[in-house]
């Protein structure tokens, strides 16, 4: 299996170099590859079929823009999955944007209205911030956990099929899982 894995990346590292050089058939055969996956993570976030295409399509389209600043310093499908998971939220933060109420208003001389404007949303730094620490949290685990959790959370597996998938049981994922919780718990106290 790890020979096909090695195959596998080796062959999409070509295909990279190709499209690189200006082959568009190539960056084609990444679109066929990955789209499934960038579907089914934009649809978990937006909740629509439509929305989810057009984030693909977005994805994709950036994707090809940014190629060259393709580092490899993770797998191309993880890449791709960092970009289409931001670009779902700044298209719900478009869709869903703060709704001001304007009953508060008053007369002059009454109170005044600015006081009870407020934003519900979830502080934008904040938010900011615990993505920032969990993505670096998540680079210093090994590229089979962060791949792990990218099929539990964003691809919704259920912990019995990845047990299968990689041929452990299940008491041995779930303490794949709780190492790597632990690891990256430590690697946020150490950032912070």
């Amino acid at each position: 299996m790890k020979d096909a894995n090695q195959q596998d990346a080796y062959a999409e590292q070509l295909l990279i170099e190709q499209t690189r050089s200006g082959n568009s058939d190539s960056f084609a055969k990444l679109v066929s590859m990955h789209s499934p996956q960038l579907y089914s993570i934009s649809l978990k976030i937006l909740r629509n079929h439509a929305d989810a295409e057009d984030n693909v399509q977005n994805t994709l389209l950036k994707a090809y823009e940014n190629i060259d600043g393709f580092e490899g310093r993770s797998r191309f499908s993880t890449w791709l999955f960092r970009i289409a998971v931001n670009e779902a939220l700044m298209r719900m933060r478009r869709l869903h944007p703060v709704h001001l109420s304007l009953d508060s208003l008053t007369l002059e001389g009454e109170r005044d209205p600015v006081s009870n404007i407020s934003d519900d949303r979830p502080d934008p730094e904040r938010q900011y911030l615990a993505k920032e620490l969990t993505a670096a949290a998540f680079l210093g685990l090994p590229e089979h956990l962060v791949k792990m959790f990218i099929r539990i959370k964003l691809e919704g597996w259920s912990h019995r099929e990845l047990a299968r998938e990689i041929g452990i049981t299940m008491p041995a994922l779930k303490s794949r899982i709780s190492d790597a919780r632990v690891r990256m718990r430590e690697q946020l106290r150490a950032i912070s």
